[in-house]
């Protein structure tokens, strides 16, 4: 009995003086206060910016993160995200900066004509310095540096609201007409999109139920309905989803070809994720030549839509939307 206490003694004492467990335990501790610090980030990037004391005529407009004052009708504007770079030369607002690259067609005239300063996750604040803005616009992919750029220029943050992609880009589309002076414009914008979607909405009626898919590196996940490419499929066109309990997370649902063999849609809306940021892979059409997936009835009868990579890169804008709206209508249309 006296050794066994001995023992258990000396290995209690040994315990305490491991320094591994110390560090484990400083560690745990360190995990801990990054993740405090990484919800208090997440956070700050939906924090209102400090606004600016605006000389001139200045314009009150809705922002994703409340009401901003910014200046009417600035000369030097740099756009730091592709949705409001669509909507913006669609007004035939003209933007003298803007991020390096873009794999869009339709915004390289846009791209020409603009100073490049940085990429949408790491601006370059020298080039963009040099450039003296005179209103900065941000999305969700530039919101980090939302605070840093707010120093530079006013500052304001046009994330659409994914859960209402429609609703929102029409919201975003007024706040511009506001401060560059192009309501009519705009007004004519948001009938042209209304149309394409009324189109489409009528031409889904009683087609069946669909899945959207996102294909990355030859993974699959579907979309919700209530995601930025799920949304306006479900919500605003009505066609009803093939799962409407899918648990999601920020990048869909990870998803196997069983379940979509599984669920059977009667359509598929693919996103080609790693041809719309020109990353090198297999195709999104080549992934889903599968024979699980060849025994649904969205592949059988030929109802797999590739959506435009717009989609995905430049979500909200006037353009896009109206894109994969005729996309959708000329699909439904088409079946049998």
């Amino acid at each position: 009995m006296k050794h066994t206490l001995t023992a258990l003694l000396t290995l209690a004492a040994l315990a305490a003086c491991n320094p591994s467990q110390q560090q484990g335990s400083q560690a745990n501790s360190a995990s801990a206060a990054s993740q405090a610090q990484g919800g208090q980030a997440n956070q700050d990037d939906k924090a209102p910016l400090k606004p600016h004391d605006i000389q001139g005529e200045k314009v009150t407009v809705q922002t994703a993160r409340g009401e901003a004052v910014v200046p009417k009708n600035p000369q030097n504007v740099a756009v730091y995200d592709l949705g409001a770079l669509d909507t913006l030369t669609a007004l035939g607002v003209p933007v003298g900066a803007t991020v390096d690259k873009s794999m869009l067609p339709y915004l390289q005239g846009a791209f020409g004509k603009a100073k490049h300063v940085g990429t949408l996750f790491e601006p370059n604040y020298e080039a963009l310095g040099a450039f003296k803005p005179q209103l900065i616009i941000i999305g969700s992919r530039t919101s980090k540096a939302a605070q840093q750029l707010n120093e530079l220029a006013p500052t304001i943050d046009m994330t659409a609201d994914t859960k209402n992609l429609h609703t929102s880009a029409e919201e975003r589309m007024d706040a511009y007409a506001q401060i560059f002076g192009k309501q009519a414009e705009a007004d004519k914008l948001k009938a042209d999109i209304n149309k394409a979607f009324d189109e489409a909405r009528e031409a889904a009626k009683g087609k069946g139920k669909g899945l959207v898919l996102i294909v990355s590196g030859g993974k699959l996940s579907a979309q919700s309905p209530n995601s930025r490419l799920g949304g306006w499929l479900h919500q605003d066109i009505g066609l009803e989803p093939v799962d409407a309990t899918m648990k999601e997370g920020s990048h869909g649902m990870p998803i196997s070809f069983e379940y979509i063999k599984e669920k059977n849609p009667d359509w598929l809306f693919v996103l080609d994720r790693s041809a719309a940021i020109g990353e090198e892979g297999k195709a999104a059409k080549d992934v889903l030549d599968n024979p699980l997936v060849a025994e649904s009835t969205a592949w059988k009868k030929g109802q797999v839509v590739y959506l435009d990579s717009s989609a995905y890169l430049a979500a909200g804008g006037a353009h896009q939307l109206q894109t994969v709206a005729k996309q959708a209508a000329e699909a439904f249309k088409k079946a049998k």
